[in-house]
């Protein structure tokens, strides 16, 4: 499967075209998991993300939550569902139009925006803000630093920033592309405490190698070799991963890593 450049889409058009591709079949996690992957394959990544996130997303029935590069509302639907205030904000208005109708379907209230998170300006601040796999489509270093204040600047005094990123705890580009970067978890530690943030919490998500190892190959295979790698890579991973992710966040390629400000770190 052959992805689009950073130099021939813009981000917003890249999202909107991936969007309206998958965002509409069954549950859109094609469009906000792993680009046109098998089923299985994002299927594994929603359950072990999820999985991940939990002690996070839990227990916060009266807070107000920004759900950044919302896609097609998964997160914003369970947050809303445990009574959050939630705003969510996503690049493509196809991804904001689902999430709209997800939300609607279930009853719920949400806010959702056609927005930037480099660019964002609430006048609204937060007491849960949570990006998972966005700031790691933002190729640009510079910018995604940036994001990362412009989110700080978010936050409630005594709000935590939750990020779901490919943040391998050693620097690697075998998996970089030109929609995707995967920075060091050291990385993210030195852009948090330049936005004035500090790491309080990080937990693996998928530490085995199995799919990392596959994708640099992926995109070159015939697409039925491709289609019984990547889901047999899943099935080997998703209970090891499901497993093991609490324990080895060292090992993990993706890391949920939640910060807040210095101040409240502190305290």
């Amino acid at each position: 499967m052959t992805l689009p450049s950073a130099e021939q889409l813009t981000a917003s058009n890249y999202w909107e075209g991936r969007a309206r591709r998958f965002a509409g079949r069954a549950r859109g996690l094609a469009a906000v998991c792993s680009y046109g992957m098998p089923w299985l394959y994002n299927e594994a990544i929603d359950l072990c993300q999820r999985r991940a996130l939990a002690p996070w997303l839990i227990g916060r029935s009266s807070a107000s939550a920004l759900d950044v590069g919302c896609g097609v509302g998964r997160w914003s639907v369970r947050l809303a569902a445990r009574g959050m205030d939630v705003t969510g904000i996503d690049l493509s208005a196809f991804m904001v139009e689902r999430a709209i109708e997800r939300t609607e379907e279930r009853k719920l209230s949400c806010v959702f925006l056609k927005a930037d998170a480099n660019s964002l300006r609430l006048d609204k601040r937060f007491d849960l803000i949570l990006s998972v796999t966005v700031l790691q489509h933002i190729v640009d270093p510079d910018q995604a630093a940036r994001a990362i204040v412009t989110l700080a600047d978010h936050l409630t005094p005594n709000g935590e920033l939750v990020l779901l990123e490919a943040a391998p705890s050693s620097a690697t580009r075998c998996c970089d592309s030109g929609i995707f970067r995967a920075r060091s978890f050291a990385w993210y530690q030195q852009a948090l405490a330049q936005a004035g943030l500090r790491i309080c919490g990080v937990r693996g998500v998928d530490p085995m190698p199995f799919k990392t190892a596959l994708l640099p190959y992926y995109r070159h295979m015939p697409t039925p070799v491709a289609t019984f790698a990547a889901t047999v890579a899943a099935a080997i991973s998703l209970p090891l991963d499901w497993w093991l992710a609490q324990y080895l966040p060292r090992r993990s390629w993706h890391k949920v890593m939640v910060a807040r400000p210095s101040s409240a770190a502190r305290s």
